[in-house]
């Protein structure tokens, strides 16, 4: 198999998405400690969405030489099942909220609740990500 021009610069933009992803978590996780993040948090993506990306990134450069739909297929397949693991740890901890407010245990409810709506955020923007994939992957 070949090695196009193409391939070698799209490996490089994953590469170049990786080290990013990874040094934006480390800088976000260190302001953490030292300042309140109040704002940061308003406008950085969540740490888990730069694991997801460095993680889809990983994947993709792990794959060995591909074709460039291959490529995004693999890219595609990793937000997808990136998407599963994180919506069925949704319904889990909803069910666990559901049979807690059934017993009458409010405080255990909200608390297994919290952060869904971050998860669920996270779940759209890998949907997001993987339908532009497909919409890129057909337009080129």
């Amino acid at each position: 198999m070949t090695i196009t021009s193409d391939d070698c610069q799209l490996r490089e933009a994953l590469g170049n998405l990786l080290k990013a992803s990874d040094e934006l978590a480390s800088a976000i996780e260190l302001s953490s400690e030292s300042f309140d993040t109040g704002l940061l948090d308003e406008i950085a993506p969540s740490k888990r969405e730069l694991i997801l990306a460095a993680n889809a990134a990983r994947k993709i450069l792990n794959a060995g030489t591909s074709t460039r739909p291959d490529i995004t297929k693999k890219a595609i397949a990793a937000n997808i099942e990136a998407m599963r693991k994180m919506l069925m740890d949704t319904v889990l901890r909803t069910s666990e909220a559901f049979q807690a407010i059934q017993a009458g245990e409010q405080n255990q409810a909200i608390g297994a609740m919290l952060d869904l709506d971050r998860d669920l955020e996270d779940a759209l923007a890998l949907h997001r990500a993987a339908v532009a994939l497909h919409r890129t992957g057909r337009a080129s």
